[in-house]
C-alpha cells in the first residue's frame, strides 16, 4: 500500500472519530433531563388543607398554591432547585426582596433563611410550594399572603416573605446540576382574606 493509501485510511480513521465524537455528544443531549412545570390547574393545584406542626392539633388551615414539577426524560436530575423572581407588585407596596427560593413539598420545613434546599427528581414528579395563607391571619387581622419559602412555612411573619394584598407578576424557574430547567410566568393574586388566594398562569 504506497502512501495516498495511509492517507486515505487515516482520513476515514479522523472523520469517522469525528462522527463517533458528535453522535456522542447528540445522545448526551437528548438523554440530559428536562424539567417542565405543569399547566396550572385550578381545582388541583390551589387547595386548602390542615397544616402539620404544633398547631395541628387546633385545625390551623391553610390554603396554597403548589406546582407539579415533572422530569421528561428517563435519568433523574439531579441538585433540582427553584427560585420565584417578582417582576411586578402593587404601587403602594415596597418589597424590599425580589427573589427568593422555594420550597419542595414533603421536605421538611426549617427555620433557615437563605440557600436552597436541592432535591433529585425523577420521572415521577416532584410537587413545588408557590405561596401561602392560613386561617390564623383573620383574628389577627393579617390580609395578604407568603412566599412559600422553608421559613415562612415554618414561622409566617410580617418581616420576611410576606406580600401585602395586591397583584403581582412573577417569575418561576426551576434548573437542576445536569440538564435543562424552564421559566414560566404567574399572576399571584394576594388576598384581603386568607381563603381568597389565587394564581393563574400567564401566557407568553
Amino acid at each position: 500500500m504506497g502512501w495516498d493509501g495511509f492517507l486515505k485510511i487515516g482520513g476515514l480513521a479522523g472523520w469517522a472519530s469525528f462522527f463517533w465524537l458528535v453522535t456522542k455528544d447528540l445522545i448526551r443531549v437528548v438523554l440530559k433531563p428536562r424539567l417542565v412545570i405543569s399547566s396550572l390547574e385550578r381545582e388541583k393545584d390551589i387547595r386548602t388543607w390542615n397544616a402539620v406542626g404544633p398547631d395541628a392539633e387546633f385545625g390551623w388551615p391553610r390554603r396554597g398554591a403548589s406546582l407539579l414539577i415533572r422530569n421528561k426524560k428517563k435519568k433523574t436530575a439531579i441538585r433540582c432547585v427553584a427560585k420565584l423572581r417578582i417582576i411586578s407588585s402593587p404601587k403602594n407596596v415596597n418589597i424590599l426582596e425580589r427573589e427568593f427560593n422555594l420550597h419542595w413539598a414533603d421536605v421538611p420545613y426549617s427555620l433557615r433563611t437563605s440557600g436552597a434546599e436541592p432535591i433529585d427528581i425523577g420521572m415521577e414528579g416532584r410537587r413545588l410550594d408557590v405561596v401561602f395563607t392560613h386561617a390564623k391571619q383573620e383574628p389577627e387581622k393579617i390580609p395578604g399572603c407568603w412566599v412559600a419559602t422553608p421559613l415562612a412555612l415554618s414561622l409566617p411573619t410580617q418581616n420576611q416573605f410576606y406580600l401585602p394584598p395586591g397583584d403581582y407578576q412573577v417569575e418561576l424557574s426551576i434548573e437542576c446540576e445536569n440538564g435543562r430547567g424552564q421559566r414560566k410566568r404567574y399572576l399571584i393574586r394576594s388576598p384581603e382574606k386568607w381563603d381568597m388566594l389565587s394564581m393563574e398562569e400567564i401566557s407568553d
